[in-house]
């Protein structure tokens, strides 16, 4: 189906009264379904989908939608840009490529089951996970399959891209994948399913797995660092902040089952922080600087999304949908944060 190409539409109301200081909401876009996944900032324009089986693309200083394009199923699945070309999936069981532009069908691919995976663009090629137990890739412009790769146990995780490797998490694991030929260049086990992608900063890999262990490996080789032990599973990423300043020590945040936020050093895992979340943490973490003195950590909860302060864990303001949001921040280039919650808006907050 084609996209539809729509004029500027008014945004929904401003909701600063809802909000926190600090947690402004400057708009939000009304969908007919529960937004689950990250959208993706690019420049002047969010891409983003719904439950309700809608792709969207909206413009990220009003909220005014620019185009829609319909699939067939529910969408989870967090887009890639390259080349003017957006790419996503469905639970149709279908990964789509569409004119960023326009919101017009380039091509499909048709999988045995739903797509529920983020997409990364590598080279000429898009890759993403099926629910069937492979990671594909398509050549990015005509759609048609390149490669697979079977991760062996359970569903996998969305991809993570660093360099000429993909990451990609199994059953059982995490396998490092070449990202051109699809063969495999090492396998990190764990001791249950690992099914959210990992972050990459510097030469060190850090990912959590259901089996409530956040690992820390040598990004190139696999080779495990050290492990930190949590009360309960880790279904979502770290987010990684380099250090600074004479000492260099950088964190790893991440939240879990247990219903806690964590912050450990890069260097060595050991805790520098805790913070036992009232509504839990139901989303990936989203670090960025503040200040130049400064860093906040944002995250998701069952009941809206959260600022604390990097270096401490400490509070800083709550935006409260009254929803679960599992989809992880976006933070574009002004501070303004984009995020999707299950009462079916997209915010933007600065």
């Amino acid at each position: 189906m084609a996209g539809s190409l729509l004029p500027a539409v008014a945004q929904e109301g401003t909701n600063a009264a809802s909000a926190a200081p600090g947690g402004v909401v400057k708009w939000k876009f009304k969908t007919g379904g529960s937004v689950h996944a990250a959208p993706l900032v690019v420049g002047a324009v969010i891409y983003f989908g719904s439950y309700d089986q809608t792709f969207y693309a909206v413009e990220a200083a009003t909220g005014r939608e620019v185009w829609r394009f319909k699939t067939g199923g529910r969408i989870l699945s967090t887009p890639a840009l390259a080349g003017g070309t957006i790419f996503f999936g469905s639970q149709d069981n279908r990964c789509y490529a569409l004119d960023a532009a326009t919101g017009k069908l380039k091509w499909k691919f048709k999988t045995p089951y739903a797509v529920n995976s983020a997409a990364v663009v590598a080279g000429g090629n898009v890759l993403f996970a099926g629910t069937d137990g492979l990671l594909y890739a398509l050549d990015a412009a005509s759609g048609q399959m390149v490669w697979t790769f079977n991760v062996g146990a359970g569903a996998p995780s969305s991809p993570r891209l660093a360099g000429e490797l993909v990451y990609v998490g199994s059953g059982r694991g995490l396998h490092a994948v070449d990202a051109r030929t699809g063969q495999s260049k090492w396998f990190g086990k764990t001791g249950a399913a690992v099914v959210a992608p990992p972050v990459v900063s510097g030469a060190e890999l850090y990912f959590g797995s259901l089996d409530g262990t956040l690992y820390a490996t040598d990004a190139a080789t696999g080779a495990f660092k050290w492990r930190f032990k949590t009360g309960g599973g880790l279904p979502t990423s770290p987010a990684a902040e380099a250090g600074s300043g004479a000492e260099q020590k950088g964190r790893v945040y991440f939240g879990g089952i247990d219903g806690t936020l964590y912050a450990v050093g890069t260097g060595d895992g050991r805790e520098h922080w805790r913070l036992a979340a009232e509504h839990g943490v139901t989303s990936a973490p989203t670090v960025s600087a503040s200040s130049a003195a400064s860093s906040v950590v944002y995250y998701g909860s069952a009941q809206g999304l959260h600022a604390v302060e990097a270096r401490s864990g400490r509070a800083l303001w709550s935006h409260l949908t009254g929803h679960i949001v599992t989809s992880s921040p976006a933070l574009d280039a002004t501070g303004v944060l984009y995020y999707g919650s299950w009462d079916g808006h997209l915010y933007a907050v600065r």
